[in-house]
């Protein structure tokens, strides 16, 4: 054999060396891939740079799309936050499991939350063996019978290693500013750390470092296997708050100044998985759990180019943004107008680490084929990720969006349908009728949480919202009989998978309030501040 077919040979044995160890390399990042999943509450389509806001300033937040996949047709699957997040965590609509009522969220008082008997992310990747934590809001459920014990929290969904929670929202009774009130009501007001209060009422100026930090700690102490990690974000809901030194830092004003905080935070997470080696072997998504609340005025987000915001079903209220980022598998400046649900997370992520999905009805899909469909991997088996195993998204796939027991709209390929509709404040009357900063329009159009107070439309709404994104301009609903004809075909095949009982009195309803359940730290005084003392294990 001549040297220079001996070099030819060598030069190929090194080349399929380097493939096989290229394919080993994501092979090992795809079977078992860390997911780490930011949610914030109340953030618009249009509120970050990336999504076009002319004075939001740009931040890691924004660099995770340009570093991996920026998604323009992500929805949450209702509009406000407590059935957003059930949703979200369990891949179904929350009428299935009757997580419906006259308050369309969970409060202090209620003694239900998300059902245990629901399957959620974090208990199917924990099932699969992966470290499962979480900081920030929770929002669904907290105590059953007693004021202490935590039924509902993250510990007993799933999440293993919960830190620093807060089990609601931020209401108005949680404002520091003074402009919602003048003290905190503690009765709504507390952080958790696992199962424990430690904090009554809340502390907001370091609440963020605070999380941020939690979340570094649990990067750390496991940073040697598999993990899921939820940051849920207080902000930006009202009221606002921020540390001082984002104060000012803004040209948007103090809406900007939560959001540059928010994107600080992203930014100190994403540098301890670069610290800790952990780019390529994590999966990244930043997401809103539904649109702004635009008729809070300056405390308000924008919906963008789309009409509505929380409160509503149109494209502003349940159209999110929606970023991915995993280093050295999601090519980076990718933009995609498929038609994605929060409810896709469930049966993507379980499929993606080779897990058994739950024996349910799920209303989410696996979307992996948008995330890798471009890669032409084809013919490779990564793990337990094949890209023959996997239906992949169909354009014309439809989602279904309810208020209580209610089927307010459709999205069925570029149409949707609304068969009813929530009163809406125009920009012109929330522009001209805004008070001061952070006080909300004395208005029956301000965001309304009661289902029952929906508009029944005789003839149902239909807009091309891919012509037609800001939902103007109504089509008529004869002259596209062959689109009705399928809508009313798709909406018979769902209705009979639902429920037989749909009667709108669920686990949210007042009836399932009482005094009893509210959470108290060092009775009966319901005040104290233990957030120095270590966290105590999960019970």
């Amino acid at each position: 054999m001549t040297y220079s077919k001996e070099l030819q040979q060598s030069n190929i044995m090194t080349c399929c060396h380097v493939v096989v160890i290229f394919f080993l390399m994501i092979s090992r990042s795809l079977a078992s891939p860390n997911i780490l999943l930011f949610v914030a509450d109340d953030m618009g389509y249009g509120d970050l740079s990336i999504y076009g806001h002319p004075t939001q300033e740009m931040g890691p937040i924004d660099q995770l799309a340009l570093q991996g996949l920026k998604l323009t047709s992500w929805y949450a699957a209702h509009t406000f936050c407590s059935p957003s997040r059930a949703a979200m965590l369990t891949g179904r609509l929350p009428v299935r499991y009757n997580f419906v009522g006259g308050y369309t969220v969970l409060i202090h008082k209620h003694y239900l939350g998300l059902p245990l008997e629901e399957y959620t992310i974090a208990e199917a990747l924990r099932d699969q063996g992966y470290a499962t934590g979480i900081v920030g809001k929770w929002h669904l459920g907290v105590n059953a019978h007693t004021d202490t014990d935590g039924s509902f929290l993250p510990h007993n969904q799933g999440f293993s290693h919960p830190a620093t929670i807060l089990p609601y929202t931020l209401f108005y009774d949680c404002d520091t500013t003074g402009v919602h009130r003048h003290q905190q009501n503690r009765n709504r007001c507390m952080i958790y750390r696992n199962s424990t209060i430690v904090q009554q009422p809340i502390k907001q100026g370091k609440l963020t470092a605070t999380l941020v930090e939690d979340a570094k700690a649990f990067l750390y102490d496991h940073k040697d296997e598999p993990f899921f990690f939820l940051f849920s974000f207080p902000q930006v809901h009202t009221p606002m708050f921020n540390d001082v030194r984002f104060n000012k830092s803004s040209k948007r004003g103090e809406y900007g100044d939560q959001i540059n905080e928010m994107s600080w935070a992203v930014g100190e997470v994403m540098a301890t998985l670069s610290t800790l080696a952990l780019d390529e072997k994590t999966l990244v998504i930043f997401l809103s759990d539904h649109g702004p609340h635009r008729e809070i005025c300056k405390e308000g987000g924008s919906s963008g180019i789309f009409k509505g915001g929380k409160g509503n079903f149109y494209e502003g209220g349940v159209r999110v943004p929606a970023i991915m980022r995993w280093t050295g598998v999601i090519p980076p400046g990718r933009v995609s107008s498929q038609v994605v649900s929060s409810m896709d997370l469930l049966p993507s992520l379980v499929s993606l680490v080779g897990g058994q999905l739950p024996n349910v009805h799920l209303d989410g899909e696996n979307m992996l084929d948008e995330i890798f469909g471009k890669l032409e991997l084809t013919d490779v088996n990564f793990g337990h990720f094949h890209k023959k195993d996997y239906d992949a998204l169909k354009r014309d796939r439809a989602l279904f969006f309810y208020c209580d027991n209610h089927l307010m709209a459709i999205r069925y390929k570029s149409f949707k349908v609304h068969f009813r509709t929530h009163p809406l404040a125009s920009e012109e009357f929330i522009l001209k009728n805004c008070p001061v900063a952070g006080v909300p329009i004395d208005t029956e159009l301000h965001v309304e949480h009661y289902c029952n107070k929906t508009i029944q439309q005789e003839v149902p709404l239909l807009f091309n919202v891919e012509e037609d994104p800001g939902e103007m301009f109504a089509l008529d609903w004869e002259d596209y009989q062959d689109i009705s004809n399928e809508i009313q075909d798709i909406l018979r095949k769902h209705q009979e998978t639902l429920p037989e009982d749909l009667d709108g009195h669920g686990i949210t309803s007042f009836d399932n309030t009482d005094m009893f359940v509210l959470p108290c730290c060092n009775k009966p005084y319901c005040i104290c501040d233990f957030t120095s003392e270590p966290p105590c294990p999960a019970s």
